[in-house]
Formats: structure tokens, C-alpha cells, sequence
């Protein structure tokens, strides 16, 4: 491939600036942000708990199985 430049690449063209006193129009005013329903905070901690203890309980449950099925898997190789 081939560049026209051979010195490569000299960036983008240069462009006019905008005329003096020139803003950006302001096309929306944004509505201000609403209040955000109060939490219960009781409940929340609730619900995690009881994630935290389903969550333990299957990763026992899970290891347990792995267990198993080692014990399993050596007790058929030995024999």
C-alpha cells in the first residue's frame, strides 16, 4: 500500500473556526432528577442472608458430591 505523502501521515485537515460569539445551541433542558422511593433495609439484609445461606449450602452439597464420587472412583481403581 502505498501513501500519497511520503512523509505518511500529516493529520486532518485543517478547519475554519467558529464565527466570534458562537455557542452551542441549547436545544433541551433536562428535567431535574427524581427522589428515589426509600429502602427497607431490614428486608434487604433478609434476602442476602438468605442468599449467603442457600449459596453455602449448595457449595457444601456440591463438595460433598465431589467427595463421594472420588472416594467412588478410587475404591473401583484399587479393586
Amino acid at each position: 500500500m502505498t501513501f500519497p505523502n511520503p512523509d505518511g501521515y500529516t493529520g486532518p485537515p485543517h478547519s475554519a473556526p467558529p464565527p466570534r460569539g458562537w455557542k452551542v445551541p441549547e436545544v433541551i433542558v433536562p428535567a431535574a432528577p427524581r427522589e428515589l422511593p426509600s429502602q427497607d433495609h431490614e428486608a434487604i439484609e433478609d434476602a442476602e442472608t438468605q442468599a449467603r445461606t442457600f449459596s453455602h449450602g449448595l457449595a457444601i452439597l456440591a463438595a460433598s458430591l465431589m467427595i463421594v464420587v472420588l472416594i467412588v472412583y478410587i475404591v473401583r481403581a484399587l479393586t
